[in-house]
C-alpha cells in the first residue's frame, strides 16, 4: 500500500504493555524505519521502554501514554482540541496497538482526520507475538528483515558508558548478567540456582558474573548478598542504562521478563528460562538465544533446571557467537 507521502511519511505507533511487550513489537517498527528510511515515527508509549527505539535509531520521538488528554481518546466521540486535531490528522499512518475492542479510538482518531489507522489487537490468540504485531505491517507489503543484525544496535556511546559503570563495580574482562526476577514469583528460576549458577560463571568460565536487580526484585535483592557476597549487583538503574551494561556483556542468563527480551534485542548470547509461560508464543527471538523450559511448561520443572545445564547452553552460545 502506497502511503500519500510515500517518501518522507509521517508514521505514529501507539503502544501501551509492559517491556516484553514492547520489544516483542520491534520487528515491526524496525520493518517501517528500513522500509521508509527518512520517516518521522512517533511512538506514545512509556517513556522509559520507548526511549530505547530513540536510541536505537528506530524513532524519532516519544510522547507519553499517560499525558494529560490521552484518556479522551477512549471516550465514543470525543471533541479533538483543534490542535491535537490537526497533529493527528498529519500523520499518514497510525498503528495502533492499544486495547481497543469496541474501536472506539480508531474511530476517534479518523475522525480527527488521521490518512490511515490500522489497529492489531495486543492479545495474541496463536503463533509468536512477534509475528503477531508484525502482520499489520506485512498487510501493507512491507517485508520484515530477514538478517541477523539486533532488533537495537546500541550505540558506542551508549556502550562506553556501559563500560563505565561495570568498571565502578570493580569488573574488568568478560562479563555474564544475570537478572533473577520477573513480573511474577512462578516465572522465576530459585534465587538459590542463580546464586550456583554465578558461582560456575566465575570457576569454569573465568568471567564476572553481575546481578541486574530492580524494584520488583526484592526477594533476589534480599538473598543474594547473604547466597553470594562476592558478586556485584547494579540495582535499580534506568532501562537505558540496563541496556547500556546488558550491550557490553559477554553473555545473559534470565526469567520469562522484559529484561531478557531487551538482552535478545541487544545481540546477547541469551539463555532464556522458562517455566508456566508459553516460550513459543511469548519468548525472546534472536540470533544467540537459547530457550530452557522443563519438561512441562510450570514452576516445578522450571525449579528443576540444573545451574549446569545453564552454563552449558551459555557456553555454548557464547562459543558460537
Amino acid at each position: 500500500m502506497m502511503l500519500a507521502n510515500h517518501d518522507f511519511p509521517r508514521i505514529l505507533v501507539l503502544r501501551g504493555g509492559a517491556l516484553g511487550d514492547f520489544v516483542l513489537t520491534l520487528p515491526a517498527i524496525r520493518a517501517l524505519r528500513q522500509h521508509w528510511p527518512l520517516a518521522t515515527i512517533e511512538l506514545i508509549g512509556h517513556p522509559g521502554m520507548a526511549e530505547l527505539a530513540v536510541a536505537a535509531g528506530l524513532i524519532n520521538r516519544v510522547r507519553s501514554l499517560d499525558a494529560s488528554g490521552m484518556a479522551e481518546w477512549f471516550v465514543p466521540r470525543c471533541v479533538w482540541p483543534e490542535r491535537e486535531r490537526a497533529d493527528l490528522a498529519s500523520f499518514d499512518l497510525i498503528l495502533s496497538y492499544l486495547s481497543d475492542a469496541d474501536g472506539v479510538v480508531q474511530a476517534n482518531l479518523r475522525a480527527a482526520g488521521a490518512k490511515l489507522v490500522i489497529a492489531c489487537s495486543p492479545v495474541v490468540a496463536s503463533g509468536h507475538a512477534s509475528d503477531h504485531f508484525l502482520r499489520p505491517v506485512m498487510d501493507l507489503g512491507i517485508s520484515p528483515s530477514t538478517g541477523v543484525e539486533p532488533l537495537l544496535p546500541w550505540p558506542e556511546a551508549l556502550r562506553e558508558q556501559g563500560r563505565h559503570w561495570l568498571k565502578e563495580l570493580g569488573l574488568a574482562g568478560d562479563v555474564i548478567s544475570l537478572h533473577p526476577g520477573s513480573g511474577s514469583s512462578r516465572k522465576n528460576w530459585p534465587v538459590e540456582q542463580f546464586a550456583m549458577l554465578a558461582d560456575r560463571v566465575r570457576r569454569s568460565m573465568s568471567a564476572q558474573p553481575l546481578f541486574i536487580l530492580g524494584e520488583a526484585d526484592a526477594v533476589a535483592t534480599r538473598a543474594l548478598p547473604r547466597l553470594t557476597p562476592a558478586v556485584p549487583m547494579l540495582a535499580n538503574r534506568t532501562l537505558q542504562e540496563v541496556a547500556s551494561v546488558l550491550a557490553v556483556s559477554r553473555g545473559y542468563v534470565g526469567n520469562d521478563s522484559g529484561i531478557t527480551h531487551l538482552a535478545a534485542a541487544l545481540g546477547v548470547p541469551v539463555v532464556a528460562l522458562f517455566g508456566p509461560t508459553d516460550a513459543a508464543m511469548w519468548g525472546p527471538r534472536g540470533a544467540n538465544v537459547v530457550i530452557l523450559q522443563g519438561r512441562k511448561p510450570t514452576s516445578e520443572a522450571l525449579a528443576a533446571i540444573e545451574s549446569e545445564t545453564v552454563l552449558r547452553e551459555l557456553d555454548r552460545l557464547i562459543a558460537s557467537a
